[in-house]
């Protein structure tokens, strides 16, 4: 898979990719997560958007951006079609050198505690559970939020 900063031409991939995505998460949460109404165009507008590819067509998205002294992962998301080889992954390391690219020795990512798959992703990726919060949409859920020192 290659990396590329995204454009506004490929908003319509991202918008299917995040929602193909997320879709599975949608049913075990039982509302839709954030991130799927997220505006990715202003990620795009703001430089804070790549998008993975394979043979030119969009199978993953990256939002991230400096944020108090770490770089935030808003999302990492692929494709379920392109989910189990290791684009996930990859998506993490290139969160890590843009860490690195901006001076940063820390990135964060947040993820719903009933979704103890995507946890423990991350964790294989080196991550660890900092700290548990509220959710800030759903009262009874709460998040983990999980970094990685670089």
């Amino acid at each position: 898979m290659r990396i590329r900063r995204a454009t506004i031409g490929d908003l319509p991939a991202i918008r299917d990719v995040i929602t193909r995505a997320y879709n599975p998460d949608q049913v075990r949460l039982g509302y839709q997560p954030p991130a799927v109404a997220l505006n990715a165009a202003e990620w795009v507008q703001r430089g804070a958007a790549w998008v993975g590819e394979h043979a030119s067509a969009v199978v993953a998205v990256l939002l991230a951006e400096p944020a108090d002294g770490h770089l935030a992962v808003r999302m990492a998301a692929v494709d379920p079609a392109w989910q189990g080889r290791g684009h996930g992954r990859e998506l993490l390391e290139h969160a890590e050198e843009l860490a690195t690219d901006n001076g940063l020795h820390e990135v964060r990512v947040a993820a719903n505690v009933l979704l103890q798959q995507t946890i423990s992703i991350y964790q294989h990726c080196g991550y660890q559970v900092r700290e548990h919060r509220p959710h800030p949409l759903v009262a009874e859920h709460q998040m983990a939020e999980l970094s990685k020192a670089i």
